[in-house]
């Protein structure tokens, strides 16, 4: 799909909550590093009808530094539950809606993996009253975000994430109850990958499809590429947010079917899982910076 991404630069660090396209850099400095041993990994879960997960390590001499998953099978049948990260590792999780669905299907996990010479931490923080207020995750000072996560926590596949949105040095996320059943205690973690340094050329990208309602696409898929760096520009990490025609967010009943990284852009797709009237459309993000 043709896609224009929109860069612009910008010279204030910026950490302003806006779903409008957000395009940072920040350029190479003396304690920059770059990105030895790149590569985008992923495992696959086996093809079954029922909630399963999946992990995928990343290769010796490498940690994470961004995530991805993608739902394999019926589309807005499954809620991607959670893609959390830890140092070497990602885990991801399927559950049914409350609808479920007979068809088969697989989850696949995906590692953003390197080893840059800075050093790099996991932060999480979990939202209060079952996960229905936005939640924002900050790297400390000085440090810049890579990449993230998250966790729905006791939602059981009646919860959908409807924006996970990157910022310069943190991520801003929210999560959405979908089932018309009383919602139980549940929960929304979000977790932030951080460095201590920026690797040179750090940008974050950004699309939107356009705006329409079920009737016409009840799902929408976008491509986000790295770009203006030729070959050396690779994906860190991703993003995504579902709002409607006037920006407006959260809107319910639309689940993500895919967030993948690949080595150039940034893949999504979201589909309702009921027929919604409303217009929407699918915002994508995506981290990138030189590998060398």
């Amino acid at each position: 799909m043709p896609i224009a991404t929109r860069r612009t630069w910008v010279t204030v660090i910026s950490l302003v909550l806006a779903l409008s396209a957000v395009i940072v850099t920040m350029p190479a400095s003396a304690s920059s590093a770059n990105i030895p041993d790149y590569e985008v990994v992923f495992d696959t879960s086996g093809n079954t009808s029922g909630n399963k997960g999946a992990d995928v390590t990343c290769p010796s001499g490498t940690r994470v530094l961004g995530t991805g998953a993608e739902i394999m099978g019926p589309s807005g049948d499954v809620v991607i539950d959670e893609v959390v990260p830890t140092t070497y590792t990602v885990n991801a999780f399927g559950i049914e809606t409350g609808a479920g669905t007979s068809s088969l299907w697989m989850i696949r996990v995906w590692a953003v993996c390197g080893d840059p010479d800075e050093a790099t931490r996991i932060v999480s923080r979990t939202a209060p009253r079952n996960g229905l207020l936005p939640l924002t995750v900050t790297c400390d000072p000085g440090e810049f975000l890579l990449g993230n996560g998250y966790r729905l926590d006791g939602a059981g596949g009646k919860a959908v994430v409807d924006y996970i949105k990157p910022q310069l040095n943190a991520v801003h996320g929210h999560a959405t109850w979908i089932s018309s059943s009383a919602a139980p205690s549940w929960t929304l973690e979000m977790f932030a990958i951080c460095a201590e340094d920026a690797p040179p050329g750090l940008w974050i990208y950004s699309d939107s499809t356009a705006n329409s309602p079920s009737s016409t696409l009840p799902s929408k898929e976008l491509d986000v590429s790295c770009g203006g760096a030729g070959d050396r520009q690779v994906v860190l990490g991703t993003g995504f947010a579902v709002q409607d025609e006037i920006g407006s967010i959260p809107i319910t009943d639309i689940t993500l079917d895919y967030l993948v990284p690949t080595r150039e852009k940034v893949e999504a797709k979201a589909a309702e899982v009921v027929p919604d009237s409303r217009y929407w459309n699918l915002v994508v993000y995506a981290i990138c910076a030189y590998e060398d």
